[in-house]
């Protein structure tokens, strides 16, 4: 009976340190997606109304992307092009882990290493589920967390970089990633911070399993030239048969995003959305507008503006003469 009681009272206290870990990891997950939230300072977005001809006000990008939620979004989902690719990246991440998916954020180009989630530098992906480290556990994330992972770079400048994981794109490594992941967003191109640009041969990067192909341009490269603000021009643009010191116009702007020597170069049969961003005077929205009737009707409805600041549209905060 003595010893019985002993089993008990280790049993009880093993229950209760049971309770009190699960309590300290809810905390801990709840003060992250806080933190999350707070770091994370949300775009105004608008989405395209074929049926008044201008942009509407949408609740979150999801919804303006044309998703009622992230279960009815591809589960694999590339983001190509230029100006505010990686802010519309982490922004749309933010609304997936708000809404309780799991993210998982990578490149199969380069990436700046993000400091506001759980960052893994690893060659390979399979890395994630334990072949590489003792604890299989360990990257199983909870409802509503958001992970990057990349290769650390080994290119010269690129200190604080990522770079495409071995094994991205590989079936088995999928399969496993889209079992423990939601989501999985990945940055797909490169533009050297320039708000425009024609890909390569090369670009972009589209690994076989993408099914929603996002496609960014700057509204700031309208009125610039195509030697200043348009990524690769000299080298993989004649086809857009302007010159270098052009004046980037509405319609160049829009050639670019339809074309398929342009944003939509690889999309195939894929889901394709635009995303307009930069819209963050009465300037921009005026000729965001222009891009948006230069481009077909069914790539209209596909079209999204946001602008990061808080005025709201119609309101020139910082007007333009």
């Amino acid at each position: 009976m003595k010893n019985l009681g002993v089993e008990q009272k280790q049993k009880m206290k093993q229950n209760q340190w049971i309770e009190r870990k699960q309590q300290t990891e809810q905390q801990i997950k709840h003060g992250h997606q806080a933190e999350q939230k707070q770091q994370r300072k949300a775009p105004f977005v608008e989405y395209w109304d074929p049926e008044k001809h201008s942009f509407a006000r949408a609740e979150s990008l999801l919804e303006a992307l044309g998703f009622a939620d992230w279960h009815s979004l591809p589960r694999v989902v590339s983001l190509v092009g230029a100006g505010g690719k990686t802010s519309t990246m982490y922004d749309l991440a933010g609304e997936l882990a708000d809404r309780g998916a799991r993210v998982l954020v990578t490149t199969s180009t380069h990436i700046f290493k993000p400091d506001q989630y759980e960052t893994v530098v690893l060659p390979r992906l399979s890395g994630l589920f334990g072949q590489d480290k003792p604890d299989r556990q360990k990257y199983r994330l909870e409802e509503g967390r958001i992970l990057a992972a990349g290769k650390r770079t080994e290119k010269e400048g690129g200190e604080g970089k990522l770079c495409m994981p071995e094994d991205l794109g590989e079936e088995t490594v999928m399969e496993m990633l889209l079992s423990r992941f939601d989501v999985i967003l990945i940055e797909a191109d490169g533009s050297k911070c320039l708000p425009v640009k024609v890909p390569s041969s090369a670009e972009p990067v589209l690994i076989p399993q993408t099914g929603l192909v996002v496609a960014c341009a700057g509204l700031t490269a309208l009125g610039e030239t195509f030697e200043s603000s348009c990524f690769r021009f000299s080298t993989h643009g004649p086809w857009l048969k302007r010159n270098a010191s052009d004046r980037i116009e509405p319609e160049d702007l829009a050639l670019i995003l339809m074309d398929e020597r342009g944003s939509r170069k690889g999309a195939g049969g894929r889901y394709y959305r635009i995303i307009l961003n930069q819209a963050d005077t009465e300037r921009e929205r005026r000729l965001s507008e222009m891009v948006v009737h230069a481009l077909p009707e069914k790539l209209q409805q596909a079209c999204v503006r946001t602008t990061r600041e808080t005025c709201s549209a119609g309101e020139d905060k910082a007007a333009v003469k």
